[in-house]
């Protein structure tokens, strides 16, 4: 077997394992520059059996186990959620070394207190969140599917949130484009009189991009020569609040879908790597089986791993770039079963 694939196949036996579940991909928003196109919905109950053979045949060899839920809208699955969080808390039960952490990025219009009590106490202790600026802002592009606004709903819950005690952490991601940009300060100044003097609580600073969406040719996307002039000048701001704040485009240097040990459940138990490109041909990297095995890609796995054998940083931080955007010499097809 080549070095690349050796490499790869002690990557689906590390003893750290990542997964992004997609409970469901419906959604309650049609947010105007969305990718997604809300084809598939609930995650099958096959999917969601495979998926808790796969934890439990994995537990005994893991340190680490790390658990994102993403949509669609994952919080329409709120119940498969819960499910598989059971599960994995009996596994750790059983397993008590097992270090286990857990995330979600959801939209928040269903994330009222008692909900995000409920996901707490299963271990979800980090979120993030989106707004689009100010009320009448993130009205216009945050829209329910019905055409309502969501503004109101999304920071009464985040409000709610800060009253509770238990500790976690939120990322609030606050999108810039060219329709909204000379409100931003605005809303940065109300988040800052809100949330700003407590640390769960930290500000995003993104500029929208085009991801392939429909509405892409029709956006008042930031022209790239804007984003970084953009995106200073809100920082600026934010630090003359007093609110803790990060910017894009990379929060950490290796992106989940170039580790060999992190996969995209989707909710027909497609394995994919890249949250961006779901149907891309590239991004098929495998199948999660109701046995709980799961067959791999490997060819496939390998252009998202190719990073990690070159070192390349821009393949680290982002290998969908040259991978799903122009076409690549492909190996000889193999398959891993794990």
């Amino acid at each position: 077997m080549p070095l690349e694939m050796k490499h790869l196949a002690a990557s689906l036996r590390s003893d750290r394992l990542h997964l992004v579940v997609m409970p469901t991909e419906a959604c309650n928003f049609r947010c105007t520059y969305c990718y997604e196109e809300f084809a598939a919905g609930r995650m099958a109950a096959t999917v969601v059996t495979g998926l808790k053979r796969h934890l439990q045949q994995r537990a005994a060899g893991l340190r680490e186990l790390g658990l994102s839920w993403f949509g669609g809208e994952p919080l329409l699955a709120l119940d498969l959620i819960e499910d598989v969080l059971a599960h994995v808390a009996a596994l750790r039960r059983m397993h008590p070394d097992l270090r286990f952490s857990s995330d979600m990025t959801t939209n928040a219009y269903r994330l009222e207190r008692r909900v995000f009590e409920r996901l707490l106490a299963g271990g979800v202790r980090r979120y993030q969140i989106s707004f689009d600026g100010p009320r009448e802002h993130h009205d216009r592009t945050r829209r329910r599917a019905d055409g309502h606004g969501t503004f109101d709903r999304i920071w009464g819950n985040l409000q709610a949130m800060r009253s509770v005690d238990t500790p976690f952490a939120v990322l609030v991601r606050l999108h810039a484009s060219r329709d909204n940009l000379a409100a931003l300060r605005e809303f940065i100044a109300t988040f800052g009189s809100e949330f700003g003097t407590d640390s769960r609580f930290t500000l995003l600073l993104r500029a929208l991009s085009p991801l392939g969406g429909p509405g892409d040719d029709r956006f008042p996307f930031l022209l790239p020569s804007q984003v970084g002039p953009a995106l200073e000048e809100l920082a600026r701001c934010a630090a003359e609040h007093g609110v803790s704040h990060l910017q894009a485009p990379h929060l950490q240097p290796v992106c989940y879908a170039a580790q060999g040990n992190s996969f995209v459940v989707r909710a027909d138990g497609r394995l994919v790597k890249c949250t961006v490109a779901l149907d891309h041909p590239e991004n098929q990297v495998g199948q999660l089986h109701e046995d709980g095995r799961i067959e791999i890609d490997a060819p496939r796995m390998r252009n998202w791993m190719r990073g990690l054998f070159s070192g390349d940083a821009e393949e680290l931080a982002c290998p969908k770039r040259g991978l799903v955007d122009a076409p690549r010499e492909r190996i000889p097809a193999l398959t891993i079963t794990a």
